[in-house]
């Protein structure tokens, strides 16, 4: 049996290698098709279905409550969860008293502890610059309760985290990594968090980055306890203790239930704790909280179900490329096969069985997937750091952040590869194989003597046709993402990015008085602008179109009125390169104990004042009067996508106790060469002060329509690889057809065909089949585009003229594929044709 099937391999390469462009078709289509799926799930599987690496993740869940009716509560850096079986929507965040309440109710079997995120933190050893890190603040239970596994040293525990208990921390591998360069003595050292002296005591695994996936919390990279708060993060609440206010909700909570536990009756015991607790969400409407247990076996900051929804789409979009790419192996393989049937017509004579004949097929296509599914791997290996690039690009703010998005070829990706492999084949080689045995020898050379043993492709023709078809809603959304990015390029700015670079520079994360935040931003501007080759700079809250806006409510005239706010610095039109309409903007004359002014953009006069000019009218903000001095021209403000917003541009030097600015420069240095200097420039002039990376005004842009963009050149490069194997499917076919109809062409050229009309005889039917391609798939390009709409900008998923073009596209594509065999049969010789066997 072993020696049959060695003669069958070897008989199937020494057939495969008769037909070189066939094979190379096959197996590169396949490793394309494969590996980009391959890939993808490799992302999926990162990102959306791999728990945390800590013992037994499937016993975490994550605590949260909900309410009905209205409440006012102080949340600090709150999410909200959506329940995956009712719907309902629950909040994060738990007071620490509630907290306290709640893990002295849980049952003896469930463990509960407390953490809080914190968005950035300072981490400095020595003399060197400060780090910009990632950080959590955690109860003693945190670990534990956990399971976290550590490379170094010791978790904190309960004596780390009592009142007055020395300053010590835990750091993530990956800072240890940045800042010690793995030197397995920085136990007992000491580090600045925040510009507070703290002692490492342990560094966790290289698998383990804390609770969130990253985004707007970031992966946690070092851990300190939550006693610290007021030390090392007093910004959540100046002067006083998150761990004895009963009235912020600042403290998320994870619970480790036993498997074989009912969360009911632990839910039931929570409950009536959280309600038994004095709180602002016990009031006298009648409506109490509800505590609801979420599975937290991917942390408590999982990818956003919007993010989700879109990484699920293009994995399917991968999966219709390798649908297309097996149908089209499977057309070429009906059609090879007829150039087969004297051979097997022989072997069926001479005894060979049909199983027998099936099973060399398939020998044949396992040969081919088998080939192109070991080049697939190969190409997800070189292309891992390339999708992974893009979709951390694309997706990173907001949803993503710096997650390890590289693909690895652990076992169960190279288990979805093999089986991708084995699909394929059955796929693509059972139907051929199927019907070249079917041949029944005794009938084939009666035809063949009658001149009509040549079969029609109706098979053939029929999953060329399903591949145009399913090629359409891929033709069609990258025309939509191709349009939906030339219209957010065509947004006018009202500034100048050229030659803008900014950073964002924190005074909170020092040890600096809040009322010395604006000496350290002068200087911070004096030492900058001495910089060679920077010729302006100033300070602004948030970057424009950096994807991060601020609002507030405002009065003017005793009407409530929404507002967006940028606080900005001196030079800032110079800087932007914006124009100035009337009137002045905030300067250096406005120092922080002047009266309180800002600027209006030309939106903010429409809407607010009627259009009225509005200098020197005041506007009540947060309680205290802001007089107008000016009026800017509109700019984007989150984004292009979004409308120009009414905006308030306020003095940041007269924000007291805010120290988050961006220091925006205009300079002609480019950015590797200024970075380092500007980084000696802050670190000189205080060492707790991070500097985090240096990205260009084109960057930030970049960034926050990045997700358009990626898809745009993902649905473009896997649309066109569908166009291409169509196209190479239906040149196949046709030249097969040609072929087949040889002798008629020849007698229509006998009597009097003109070449044209000949040439249409073979265009006609390739644009019919084409046509009814495109039937079947316009209706689903327009059933699947509403999937990715919230994406598309100035464009609608169903619009008209751009299905229209794609269609216009395809069948373009498809004239060109039959051209050449069309052009083969107009050029026969009748002599010839009529002579051919």
């Amino acid at each position: 049996m072993a020696r049959g099937l060695g003669n069958d391999l070897r008989h199937a390469v020494r057939a495969l290698a008769r037909s070189p462009g066939f094979s190379g078709v096959a197996v590169l289509s396949l490793a394309i098709a494969i590996g980009a799926n391959t890939a993808m799930f490799g992302v999926v599987r990162t990102l959306l279905l791999t728990p945390l690496e800590v013992d037994a993740p499937r016993e975490l869940a994550l605590l949260t409550w909900a309410r009905d009716g209205e409440f006012s509560i102080n949340q600090v850096g709150s999410t909200s969860y959506t329940d995956p079986e009712g719907g309902r929507a629950y909040r994060s965040n738990f007071s620490y008293p509630i907290y306290t309440a709640l893990r002295d109710a849980a049952p003896a079997s469930v463990e509960l502890f407390a953490f809080a995120f914190l968005r950035g933190v300072s981490v400095a050893v020595e003399d060197q610059p400060a780090l910009l890190a990632g950080g959590a603040l955690v109860n003693g239970r945190y670990f534990s309760g956990l399971g976290a596994r550590m490379a170094l040293g010791r978790p904190l525990d309960d004596e780390d985290d009592a009142p007055g208990a020395p300053l010590v921390a835990v750091l993530g591998h990956s800072l240890w990594m940045r800042a010690f360069g793995g030197d397995p003595d920085v136990l007992g050292r000491t580090v600045r968090v925040n510009g507070n002296p703290a002692e490492v005591v342990g560094v966790t695994a290289a698998g383990f980055h804390g609770l969130s996936m990253g985004g707007f919390f970031p992966q946690t990279e070092v851990t300190v306890p939550l006693a610290a708060q007021p030390l090392v993060y007093p910004r959540m609440a100046p002067g006083r203790s998150l761990v004895t206010a009963d009235d912020v909700f600042w403290l998320r909570l994870m619970a480790r239930v036993p498997e074989a536990a009912d969360q009911e009756p632990v839910e039931e015991a929570l409950t009536r704790a959280m309600r038994e607790q004095p709180s602002p969400l016990v009031g006298g409407d009648g409506n109490l909280p509800v505590v609801r247990l979420l599975p937290g076996a991917q942390g408590a900051q999982p990818v956003h179900p919007e993010t989700a929804r879109l990484l699920y789409f293009l994995w399917g979009v991968v999966g219709i490329v390798l649908l297309i790419a097996c149908v089209n192996l499977a057309s070429l393989m009906l059609a090879r096969g007829v150039s087969r049937q004297r051979e097997t017509a022989v072997r069926r004579a001479l005894g060979c069985g049909r199983a027998r004949l099936v099973a060399q097929v398939l020998i044949e296509s396992l040969v081919l997937a088998g080939a192109g599914t070991a080049l697939g791997l190969v190409l997800t290996l070189l292309g891992r750091e390339l999708l992974g690039g893009l979709l951390t690009g694309s997706l990173g703010t907001g949803a993503f952040g710096n997650v390890d998005m590289r693909v690895g070829l652990d076992p169960v990706v190279a288990g979805v590869s093999a089986g991708l492999g084995v699909a394929a084949t059955l796929l693509f080689g059972l139907l051929p194989a199927l019907r070249l045995s079917s041949i029944d020898p005794g009938a084939w050379l009666r035809h063949r003597a009658a001149g009509s043993a040549t079969p029609r492709l109706t098979l053939s023709r029929a999953l060329v046709g399903l591949q145009i078809a399913v090629s359409v809603p891929l033709v069609v959304g990258a025309a939509l993402f191709l349009r939906t990015v030339a219209n957010i390029g065509a947004v006018e700015l009202g500034f100048d990015p050229s030659g803008l670079v900014s950073f964002q520079v924190d005074p909170g994360y020092t040890r600096l008085p809040a009322d010395q935040y604006p000496r350290l931003h002068q200087d911070l501007l004096a030492r900058v602008q001495e910089v060679p080759g920077v010729r302006s700079a100033t300070l602004v809250e948030n970057a424009l179109m950096s994807g991060i806006v601020s609002n507030t409510s405002i009065t003017v005239d005793g009407r409530s009125h929404l507002l967006y706010l940028n606080a900005v610095g001196p030079a800032f039109l110079e800087t932007m390169g914006m124009r100035l309409i009337e009137g002045r903007v905030p300067g250096l004359q406005d120092g922080p104990d002047a009266p309180l002014v800002g600027a209006v953009n030309e939106t903010a006069v429409r809407e607010l004042f009627g259009g009225a000019s509005p200098l020197d009218r005041v506007l009540q903000l947060g309680g205290r009067d802001v007089r107008i001095v000016g009026v800017v021209n509109d700019t984007p403000y989150r984004s292009r996508r979004d409308r120009v917003p009414p905006t308030l541009y306020d003095d940041a030097l007269q924000r007291e106790g805010y120290g988050g600015h961006h220091l925006v420069l205009r300079t002609d240095v480019p950015l590797g060469r200024l970075e380092p200097i500007v980084r000696e420039v802050v670190s000189s002039v205080d060492t707790d002060l991070p500097v985090p990376e240096l990205r260009s005004q084109a960057a930030v842009m970049a960034q926050t329509s990045a997700r358009e963009r990626v898809f745009t050149e993902l649905l473009t490069m896997f649309g066109g690889f569908a166009l291409l194997l169509a196209s190479i499917g239906l040149h196949g076919v046709t030249s097969y057809a040609v072929t087949r109809r040889t002798n008629e062409i020849g007698v229509r050229v006998a009597v009097g065909a003109r070449p044209r009309q000949v040439l249409w005889l073979v265009l006609r039917q390739v644009l019919a089949l084409a046509l009814a391609g495109l039937a079947v798939g316009i209706p689903l390009a327009l059933g699947a585009a509403p999937v990715a709409g919230s994406l598309l900008y100035g464009v609608a998923p169903d619009d008209v003229p751009t299905v229209v073009a794609a269609s216009m596209l395809l069948l373009a594509i498809a004239a060109v594929a039959g051209l050449v065999p069309a052009l083969r049969a107009a050029r026969l010789d009748p002599t010839v044709a009529l002579a051919a066997d």
